[in-house]
């Protein structure tokens, strides 16, 4: 049985966030794309860990990129 989710965080918050760590902590942009994409793969795991296959579907942007890194760490 599914839970209900819940946004923590708005898409705007989450905007802020990245371009902080970006801007006042040094953090490139691509570092925080591979941290986000490594951290799904790793949810994906937990959640499914005899999964033997996943398909990842993105659009364009920057999610795009995280769903690059996701299907990276499936590979």
């Amino acid at each position: 049985m599914r839970q209900p989710t819940r946004n923590v965080f708005t898409a705007s918050d989450v905007r802020a966030f990245d371009r902080r760590a970006i801007d006042e902590f040094s953090i490139p942009g691509i570092r925080l794309m591979h941290r986000a994409g490594r951290a799904a793969f790793d949810v994906l795991r937990s959640r499914w860990p005899d999964a033997r296959a996943v398909s990842i579907v993105c659009g364009t942007g920057n999610n795009a990129g995280d769903g690059y890194v996701v299907a990276g760490c499936a590979r």
